[in-house]
């Protein structure tokens, strides 16, 4: 035993005096070797308490420029809201698609997803909307200076959508996304669809605490020739924003949104060979915007003023233009009323754009807006209308108001030889909204109007003024239970048939939506299957160049949609026309069979 421990003594002695020795040669053999070294060993990033850090953050909020928009309140029953998740629920691809759930509104489709689709209400044709991009009027320009085609829109970059119904008139203001919180938010999508559709979509918005953000998004869409002998369309679209907010009162804000539209004619073999009924064009729309805002409280009451800059460009289809935008908007809120003002001046079409609103809710089952508009347009034109708006709640989920916009408007100020047409149009509304049951009846009655077309709509060269017309719409929302949803509207003038617009238009869908709770009790699983059905009766769609009516076709269509989230991730099938139909929105363009469209998106909160 003695013996044995004196030999490990030994041979541990021996290795401590030959290690030394041998080390020098070792590390040179390391320093010499040509092998990269491992970088996991001089990794010290802790991603847990990143990730943690991240998680605490999405709890902090930051501030952000506050949108530019006219003070309330609004009577009840006069405006419909799309929030983020509407949108992403709203078995929708475009900002049109999202419109038709405005009871009467028609869409003229020219085909399949990005062909024109703009919109007609109450037989005003091209002057039945006007759209608001981040409060700042958006303006017709390019091929079409009379109305905007909200297939153009990247419905990717809106955070919210308010339509306002008049009557005889949508306002629709787009308000693109706005992250408040410091942890940063991104999202990717990603969408195939017949033939080679392909939709690519990203964005990443970032918030820091000294008061600077950014948005950074992009949106490819690519849609082949789903109907007709040509008829493909490309769009890539940009959105830049920067602010920067030092304090809850005061920001700052630049945005610049870009597109490039390349929307090839729609061409068809039928009765001639290689005719073109759809306009084509291959241009670039940029539209930039820079503001400072300033309120008197965080709360939003009290004094608020914003000054804003707002630059147009369109270059393509042999046109270019420019438009220049410079105005204000000043505005008062207190508990129970509100006034604002605001003044634009343009660089092209209307010179000046005035506008004075107040609004007055002296208990909560009361609310009342007027607003008056002055406008000057290039060629001595004026419009000058005021509209008012009133609503009175007199029992839980009981609502009645009424509307009315009168005196002089210029359908078309970008046509020098429009004049101011007489505006009398009013209506009233009566709904009831409880958590199963909700229905609305609406009459409206429009005054005789000459509206315009659509350019892009090579057949249909013009539309027949409209008569003096009353209007009849019903909506209905039935939930006999809490996972399933019937609804529809149903719009119809009466004793007139007017052109651009079918009669007896109706939309109804029905929907199965349940976070089967008991199995995901956290609430991470949602399911939404939707069938919709839109229908018609056989009308006048337009004129044609020698002034001859131009039949539409009574028609139903039939769509679905099975969207699946799981938390941020969700995945959606959409198809439409399931009916195979040969017939059209518009005579002509056909819509495809079974066109379908799927794909994924997944949204990150770190």
């Amino acid at each position: 035993m003695k013996g044995e421990c004196i030999s490990r003594f030994t041979l541990h002695f021996f290795l401590l005096t030959l290690v030394p020795i041998l080390a020098p040669p070792l590390r040179a053999q390391i320093l010499d070797d040509t092998l990269a070294p491992d970088s996991l060993a001089e990794d010290t990033v802790d991603y847990t308490a990143r990730f943690l850090e991240a998680q605490q953050q999405v709890g902090l909020r930051a501030s952000v420029v506050p949108p530019l928009e006219l003070p309330g309140p609004r009577p009840a029953l006069t405006r419909t809201v799309f929030t983020r998740d509407s949108i992403e629920w709203g078995h929708a691809v475009t900002v049109g698609d999202l419109l038709t759930q405005i009871p009467g509104v028609f869409l003229w489709r020219g085909g399949f997803i990005g062909r024109p689709e703009p919109l007609n209400y109450q037989a005003r044709g091209a002057s039945s909307a006007e759209y608001y991009l981040d409060g700042l009027p958006y303006v017709p320009a390019g091929v079409d200076s009379v109305a905007v085609d909200p297939a153009l829109f990247s419905i990717s970059f809106l955070e919210r959508i308010e339509v306002e119904r008049w009557p005889g008139l949508l306002r629709i203001y787009l308000f693109t996304r706005r992250h408040d919180r410091l942890a940063p938010r991104s999202r990717i999508a990603i969408a195939r669809g017949d033939g080679d559709f392909a939709r690519y979509e990203g964005s990443l918005e970032r918030r820091f605490s000294g008061g600077f953000g950014f948005t950074i998004a992009a949106d490819y869409l690519n849609s082949p020739t789903a109907s007709g002998t040509s008829s493909s369309y490309s769009n890539t679209q940009f959105l830049l924003q920067g602010s920067y907010v030092p304090t809850p009162r005061i920001g700052f804000q630049y945005q610049l949104v870009r597109s490039a539209p390349n929307r090839r004619p729609f061409v068809v073999a039928d009765p001639l060979p290689n005719d073109t009924i759809g306009r084509g064009f291959d241009a670039t729309r940029t539209d930039a915007q820079i503001r400072a805002s300033w309120r008197g409280r965080e709360a939003g009451l009290g004094p608020r003023v914003d000054l804003v800059y707002g630059r147009t460009g369109w270059d393509g289809a042999g046109v270019e233009q420019q438009i220049n935008q410079v105005g204000g908007m000043v505005s008062y809120r207190a508990p129970v009323f509100s006034v604002g003002a605001s003044a634009h001046h343009r660089t092209r079409w209307t010179a000046l754009d005035v506008r004075g609103t107040a609004g007055w809710s002296p208990i909560a089952a009361f609310a009342a807006n007027v607003e008056a508009v002055h406008q000057r347009h290039y060629g001595g034109r004026n419009s000058n209308y005021i509209a008012l708006s009133a609503g009175l709640q007199p029992a839980r989920g009981l609502s009645v108001t009424g509307s009315a916009r009168l005196g002089d408007m210029v359908a078309a100020p970008a046509i020098a030889a429009d004049t101011a047409q007489e505006l009398s149009d009013y209506g009233a509304a009566v709904g009831w909204d409880r958590q199963r049951l909700g229905l609305r009846l609406a009459f409206s009655h429009t005054a005789p109007f000459s509206p315009f077309g659509y350019s892009e709509f090579v057949r249909i060269a013009s539309l027949g003024a409209a008569p003096a017309i009353d209007w009849l719409t019903v909506s209905a929302r039935l939930a006999p239970v809490r996972w399933i949803t019937l609804e529809g509207w149903y719009s119809d003038p009466r004793d007139a048939t007017p052109e651009g617009i079918p009669p007896s238009h109706s939309m109804t869908a029905i929907t199965l939506r349940s976070k089967f709770l008991r199995q995901f009790p956290s609430g991470i699983f949602d399911l939404k299957l939707r069938l919709s059905m839109e229908s018609w009766g056989t009308g006048v769609i337009g004129r044609d160049a020698a002034g001859e009516p131009v039949r539409l076709g009574g028609a139903t269509f039939f769509r679905s949609l099975l969207q699946v989230q799981l938390q941020s991730f969700s995945l959606f099938w959409d198809r439409g026309n399931l009916s195979a139909s040969e017939l059209t929105h518009v005579p002509g363009f056909e819509i495809p069979a079974y066109g379908s469209v799927f794909g994924v998106r997944w949204e990150f909160l770190n």
